[in-house]
C-alpha cells in the first residue's frame, strides 16, 4: 500500500479576499500534481508531488509520527502525521 494524498485537518492556507470575508482552504498534497504557492504566480514550472511516505519513530519517550512529502525538485517536507489524513492505495 502507498499514499496516494494528504489533506490538512485543523491546518491550512489563509484567504482574504476583503476584510469581511476570510475562509481557511485545507492543504492538500496529490502524488503527481503541482504544489501551488500561495501568493505567487503559478506559472507551470512548480515542483510535482514524487512521493508520500509514513514514518514513526520511537526517539523519545513519546515517539513520533510524520509524513514525509517528496517534490520533484529534490525537496523532502515533513509534516505532522496528527494534522494530515493520508488517502492509501494499493
Amino acid at each position: 500500500m502507498k499514499i496516494v494524498s494528504l489533506q490538512s485537518v485543523g491546518l491550512g492556507t489563509y484567504f482574504s479576499g476583503n476584510e469581511d470575508e476570510t475562509t481557511y482552504s485545507p492543504t492538500i498534497y496529490k502524488v503527481g500534481d503541482r504544489i501551488e504557492r500561495v501568493g505567487y504566480f503559478n506559472n507551470g514550472n512548480e515542483p510535482k508531488v514524487t512521493e508520500i511516505n509514513y514514518q514513526q519513530g520511537d526517539f523519545d519517550v513519546y515517539g513520533f509520527e510524520i509524513y514525509t512529502v517528496h517534490t520533484s525538485d529534490g525537496h523532502i517536507r515533513v509534516l505532522p502525521a496528527d494534522k494530515y489524513i493520508a488517502e492509501w492505495s494499493e
